[in-house]
């Protein structure tokens, strides 16, 4: 049985949607979020998790809902992630001062990847909350779970992900040679900010993997999160929980999921003409209004991205120009 590539904690978090007080679901939600806390390397990764769940996992079926893509939006000192899960005044040039809820945490525990056969898997085990609620449900959140785990080629497009791509150096690019998905036998493919992966749901039986995955992980210790404000009711009973933090004093027009920085979801969260053509990326075209508010909801565009292509006018659209001269007739 081959060791496992990297071991550590794992937590899961979610953002509330801006205008939702009581979160019920994913369509109330901004963002979700995994981290991964490598053993022993004092940093931290934080992934944006495409369509705000987790893959289904399905035993011996693989659906379309069977796999999904994640993002890096960020790697750094465990601090540094822990400030990007805060709440963040931000400033837009269309639509003055605005906030983003803190990251609320939703499941902590352990996690290996693993080489199996001709894939990587990547294995977790939540030591809470102890029992999933519908919380926890909602967002596809197991007790326990393994999936495969692949690095996109950042030189090949593929349809449905993010147009962020990784700074990766000479030597690990060429790992990738012509292929589009490679496995991560080598762990500093996630060491660069926007990486973008798919996870297909494997399993929940642990065992073929034969890794340690017991201990418990606190995500308030570790990323520095006080935990008499900050809300833990999805530890505690696997409810949701709406947010209660004042946002921090940061002003910025960047990148609001990492804390003001300016990243690879620049483009995708703003309300411009770009960050609408973001959001529609793989539409075909003609298409009517349903089709665009459609197409945006399966990119995971931000609420005020789809508020905005609700608003369009009723009547179809030939082509992306369209679409942005009436997004500029709105504005």
């Amino acid at each position: 049985m081959p060791e496992p590539v990297e071991t550590g904690e794992i937590h899961f978090f979610y953002r509330t949607a801006m205008e939702v007080e009581q979160p019920q679901g994913p369509d109330d939600l901004q963002r979700v979020f995994m981290a991964l806390v490598p053993d022993g390397e004092g940093r931290a990764r934080l992934f944006l998790i495409g369509r705000k769940r987790l893959p289904e996992i399905v035993e011996d079926e693989a659906g379309p809902d069977a796999r999904n893509w994640m993002l890096l939006t960020e790697v750094g000192p465990i601090e540094a992630v822990g400030k990007a899960l805060h709440p963040v005044r931000y400033k837009t040039e269309t639509r003055g001062t605005r906030e983003t809820a803190e990251a609320i945490p939703a499941g902590s525990g352990r996690y290996a990847i693993v080489q199996r056969e001709d894939a990587t898997q990547l294995a977790y085990r939540l030591s809470v909350p102890s029992n999933p609620g519908a919380a926890q449900k909602a967002l596809r959140i197991h007790s326990a779970a393994r999936f495969v785990i692949a690095v996109r080629n950042p030189d090949i497009d593929v349809p449905g992900f993010p147009d962020a791509k990784p700074d990766y150096p000479a030597d690990l690019q060429r790992a990738f040679a012509e292929e589009r998905w490679i496995d991560i036998s080598d762990v500093r493919l996630l060491d660069y900010e926007n990486a973008q992966l798919v996870l297909i749901g494997a399993a929940h039986d642990l065992d073929p993997l034969d890794a340690d995955l017991d201990g418990r992980a606190d995500p308030f210790d570790r990323f520095g999160l006080d935990a008499d404000i900050w809300p833990d009711a999805p530890l505690r009973s696997g409810a949701f929980a709406a947010p209660k933090h004042a946002a921090d004093p940061v002003e910025s027009s960047g990148d609001r999921s990492k804390g003001g920085k300016r990243g690879g979801l620049a483009a995708a969260q703003t309300d411009s003409a770009a960050g609408v053509a973001a959001a529609l990326k793989g539409i075909s075209f003609p298409a009517v209004r349903a089709g665009l508010v459609g197409q945006a909801q399966d990119n995971d565009a931000p609420p005020e991205v789809i508020s905005l292509l609700k608003a369009l006018p009723d009547g179809k659209f030939e082509t992306m120009a369209d679409v942005a001269s009436a997004v500029g007739e709105l504005r």
